[in-house]
């Protein structure tokens, strides 16, 4: 079976190489900005792969899983605009019926996408993620932490919000 591990460096290299985001393993949120308690009962936030995409700024959150568990995943979802539960292919193939079909309801409910990887690293999308209502404060929090780590090398505005030179 397909470790954490590697599902990260699968999707990352998809992600970076193919897609053109740039990425963050392991990126962190503290309360230092924000108050995680009262949001989520936590003091901090770790997720294993987020990405920001250059055309749209758009923040994408990646929790590797080696099953199906959307639940955990799904409290990210107030810290992006995009959110998916990435786990092997076979993991996701033996699911029992029910148990898959209530586990896609549950996910499509909650806004969050899945995104499952084969032992060949081939990715697929199983279910798109829907886009969440990020707030102005923790976006600028995110971008915060992202710069933090390392400077995201093009602008954090929209492209429908980046004046045109004449």
């Amino acid at each position: 079976m397909v470790s954490e591990e590697e599902l990260v460096n699968f999707l990352e290299d998809v992600l970076a190489d193919k897609l053109k985001f740039q990425t963050y393993r392991e990126l962190t949120i503290t309360s230092k900005h924000l108050d995680l308690q009262k949001m989520i009962k936590q003091d901090q936030l770790r997720i294993d792969l987020a990405a920001i995409h250059q055309l749209d700024s758009s923040i994408y959150f990646f929790e590797a899983e080696r099953e199906l568990h959307i639940k955990h995943p799904a409290m990210f979802t107030k810290f992006c605009d995009y959110c998916y539960c990435v786990c092997p292919d076979d993991s996701f193939d033996s699911l029992p019926s029910e148990t898959k079909r209530q586990q896609l309801s549950w996910a499509e409910d909650t806004g969050v996408g899945i995104i499952t990887i084969s032992k060949e690293g081939a990715v697929r999308q199983r279910l798109g993620a829907k886009q969440q209502d990020l707030s102005p404060e923790i976006r600028n929090e995110v971008f915060r932490m992202m710069n933090k780590r390392y400077r995201i090398r093009f602008s954090t505005l929209p492209l429908w919000k980046r004046s045109r030179k004449n």
